[in-house]
This record gives C-alpha cells, sequence and structure tokens, in this order.
C-alpha cells in the first residue's frame, strides 16, 4: 500500500511539474527570463553597430550575422544575395503541419542618420540611464531582433510546434522594397503556404503607466503618388502670358487642394473611432459608434474632419508637396510640375481616382502622371487565432488596455504579403513613451530597456499561443 501511495504521489507531483512547465513562459526555469533578456540586449546593440543605412543598404552584413546566429542553434537559415551587397535572411522551424505556417517579417536597412545631430554615436548601441540608443531602435531593429530571440528561445527550448515559425528579414524597405519584391516574385514559394504574418506598426503609448490602447494595424492607406506636367511657351516674365505653364498648373492645383474627396465609412474604421471614444468620450459613444450616421450632421462631420488623424481613416487624402516651375524670377518657363502624394483607403480602385483626379483638374493640356507602383489597397480582418493572441498577451501585462485595429496612413510591406492569402498585421510587442515614439527617422532613435525586455515576453506569448501544439 504505501509503495503504491508513493507512486501515485509521485504521478501527481509529476503532473504538476508538467502543467507549471505548459503553463511557463519557458520549459526552464523563471530564471531564464533575465538570461534571455541580456542576450537581447546584448545582441540588439551589436545589431545596432551593423550599419545599414539606405542608401547604399548593404543588409548582407546583417543577412550573415541573422544565419551565423541562428545555425549555431541548429537551425536551416539561408542568405539569399538578390543584388550586389543586398540580401534577405529566412529561417525556418518545423511543426507539425497541423497548422499553417507564421512568419515575423523585419527589415534590415534604416533610414540614414546625421551623427552631428544626436548626443550619441547613432550606431554605437550605448545605453544611458536605462535607454538603449541606436538608429533602428524604433524602426525596427528593435523588433527584429525580438523576432530572431524568439527563435532561438524555440529552438533552445525545444518547443513542440504545431505550425512552422518562418524568420524572414528583408532588405531596401527603407526605399523601393526590393527584398520584399524579390521574396513575392522570385521566392513565394518559401513563404506562400503561411497563414499569417507579423510586421512592424501599431502604436502602445505610456500614458501615466498605462496604456489605453494596444494598437494592431491591420491594414494602411496606399501612396498613390502623381506628377502634374503644364506646358506652355517660354518667355520673358516682364510679359506675362495667360496660358503660360505655371499659370495653367496653378489654376489647376487650386481646384485640386480645394477639392473634398467623399467620405467613407469603413467597418474597420467605425470600429477604430468607436473603441477610441469607449476610452476617450464615453458620453460620446454613441455618435462615434455610429459613424456614418453621425456624419450626415454638419457639426459632427466638420469635427471629424477637422481632426487631422481622423479625417485620414475617412477618406482619400491629397497632399500637394512639390512645386518646380523657372530656374529664375524673370523667366516664364516652358513647363511646370507638381506633385500630390495621395493616399487611398482600403478596397479603392486607383483607376477610377485617376480619372476623378482629371475631372477635377478639367484641362486637357496638363498630363497627370503616376509615380507609384501599381497597388490595390487591401487589410486583414481583426479577428481570428492571432487576433485572439494579441489580445491575450496584450493584456497580460496591462489589463485595462483596449486591443484596437489600425488603419496606417504610412505605408509598410504587409501590403504586399496579404497579396499570397497571408494574413498580415503590425504589431509592436514593446510600449514607448511619446517622446520615443517620435524617434524614428528622427535624431536620438531610442527605446527603453525594461519595456524592450518586456516586449521578448510579450511577443513570445503571441507566436506560442498560435504555434505551440496544444
Amino acid at each position: 500500500m504505501r509503495r503504491f501511495a508513493i507512486l501515485g504521489a509521485q504521478h501527481a507531483a509529476s503532473a504538476f511539474v508538467l502543467a507549471v512547465l505548459l503553463l511557463s513562459p519557458f520549459t526552464a526555469d523563471a530564471q531564464d527570463w533575465s538570461k534571455y533578456e541580456a542576450e537581447a540586449v546584448e545582441r540588439l546593440q551589436q545589431y545596432f553597430r551593423i550599419d545599414t543605412s539606405n542608401p547604399p543598404g548593404n543588409e548582407k552584413r546583417a543577412a550573415d550575422w541573422f544565419c551565423e546566429l541562428l545555425t549555431r542553434e541548429h537551425i536551416e537559415c539561408r542568405v539569399i544575395e538578390y543584388a550586389p551587397g543586398r540580401a534577405n535572411a529566412i529561417a525556418r522551424l518545423k511543426g507539425d503541419g497541423s497548422k499553417r505556417p507564421i512568419v515575423l517579417l523585419n527589415h534590415t536597412d534604416v533610414v540614414q542618420a546625421e551623427a552631428k545631430q544626436w548626443s550619441v554615436p547613432p550606431f554605437s548601441g550605448e545605453v544611458r540611464d536605462g535607454v538603449l540608443y541606436g538608429r533602428g531602435a524604433q524602426d525596427m531593429k528593435s523588433e527584429g531582433m525580438l523576432q530572431l530571440m524568439v527563435m532561438l528561445a524555440l529552438a533552445r527550448e525545444k518547443v513542440p510546434l504545431a505550425r512552422d515559425v518562418i524568420f524572414l528579414a528583408v532588405a531596401d524597405e527603407e526605399v523601393d522594397s526590393t527584398g520584399s519584391k524579390w521574396m513575392l516574385a522570385e521566392g513565394k514559394n518559401l513563404i506562400e503556404d503561411a497563414e499569417f504574418l507579423i510586421n512592424e506598426g501599431g502604436e502602445n503609448l505610456l500614458e501615466r503607466g498605462e496604456v489605453p490602447f494596444w494598437s494592431v494595424s491591420v491594414g494602411e492607406k496606399i501612396p498613390f503618388w502623381l506628377r502634374l506636367v503644364a506646358h506652355g511657351k517660354a518667355g520673358h516674365g516682364s510679359v506675362p502670358m495667360h496660358d503660360a505653364a505655371t499659370h495653367r498648373l496653378a489654376r489647376a492645383l487650386a481646384r485640386v487642394v480645394d477639392y473634398e474627396t467623399p467620405l467613407t465609412i469603413l467597418p474597420i474604421v467605425q470600429r477604430i473611432l468607436c473603441d477610441e471614444a469607449k476610452v476617450r468620450a464615453p458620453r460620446e459613444q454613441a455618435h462615434f459608434c455610429h459613424l456614418e450616421a453621425s456624419v450626415r450632421d454638419p457639426a459632427f462631420r466638420k469635427r471629424i474632419t477637422g481632426n487631422p488623424i481622423w479625417n485620414t481613416l475617412v477618406r482619400n487624402t491629397i497632399s500637394l508637396t512639390v512645386m518646380q516651375g523657372g530656374p529664375q524670377t524673370n523667366v516664364i518657363p516652358a513647363e511646370a510640375i507638381a506633385h500630390l502624394d495621395v493616399r487611398l483607403l482600403p478596397g479603392e480602385d486607383p483607376q477610377k481616382f485617376l480619372a476623378e483626379i482629371r475631372r477635377v483638374i478639367g484641362d486637357d493640356q496638363i498630363e497627370v502622371q503616376v509615380l507609384s507602383p501599381a497597388r490595390v489597397p487591401n487589410s486583414s480582418p481583426a479577428s481570428g487565432e492571432l487576433w485572439q493572441a494579441f489580445e491575450a498577451a496584450a493584456k497580460k501585462y496591462y489589463p485595462k488596455t483596449l486591443v484596437t485595429p489600425r488603419l496606417s496612413s504610412g505605408y509598410t510591406e504587409s501590403q504586399m504579403y496579404r497579396t499570397l492569402g497571408i494574413a498580415s498585421y503590425g504589431f509592436c510587442p514593446f510600449v514607448s513613451t511619446e517622446a520615443e515614439s517620435r524617434t524614428p527617422h528622427g535624431n536620438d532613435e531610442r527605446i527603453i530597456l525594461d519595456e524592450y525586455k518586456q516586449g521578448l515576453r510579450i511577443l513570445w506569448d503571441v507566436v506560442t499561443r498560435v504555434a505551440r501544439k496544444p
């Protein structure tokens, strides 16, 4: 009897240990968190010191370094050099195939940094007062390193996977997206079986120690840049001509900048503004949660369109950004040029918008040229298994946060991968203060170390929730 009692106790103890292991972030003891976090900081500092300023990029150095780290852990990694010095890195941890893969996408290039304007060398990875400085701290070397650390941890802890986890680091996102273009044109077979993709995007701002919103990008407005070209006779500035190229263009531009594009209330935008009202203006929740009806009221419509951020969510937008004419004041040029930064909502037809702009211009003598590559705006659903993982992971650390979709007015490469049928999201696993959130592409780009470390746990939670075997 005593022997069976002991065996029963051992059985119960084993079951308890197994349960603890399954619920713990890693299968090893909790001290491993500090080890992984310390390694994540050290690796990020090393990554900052690999200068991948674009142009020229030279991202192959980063791709080689990533694959060296991964192959040390017996994770097969491939460097794809598609042009001299330009390379992607791709690695895959195999699951049992019961679910389709998830891609962890990041870009290795960064914008250039003017060292004289920084308080620390921009490629030093210097730490000051608990803050880590470096070009790419926000966009997006920090998130790329967290993705790499999740890959390493999954391999080291021998986590059983239901789906493959793919690490994909691409070159040239900041200029021409040639890394992702190569993947879609030549390397599609390496990723097209994926169900989900996590990329940069989203925003999580600390406000008095809380994070009111955890924003996950589900779609982006698409750049549809246009160039207007007017022609006329050249002449002396002392003899005005009504049909001078500059005059013709000026009249057309006046019509364009005064043109109000129609309001379009997409279901995802309705949800975004409804969620915002729940936190920011609960007394007005009814108006914001029934937006299509509310904007029929001229006063409320003016309020929505008068807010620059809200205005970008409810319409296609046009910004006049470039005007070029004569070389000097007393010369009437034969040609005048203007550029329009147009951003289209998901679901819009670029060709229909182009026809509408030509109608607004109303002058057949003005050429309207398309500068942007042909793209159709798209989005992913704010629901499903991965979305539930975003909610659970964010609320684990910030119980009061509201996980809400985001429609970005800027562009990310998620749009490209959605064309393969992959549900793609911009998910930032760490939070920032407003000051840090303004540093991408700016001076003294930085990230708070404690938030970066916590970001590792949050990204781990997300990935394991959707990829781990039950």
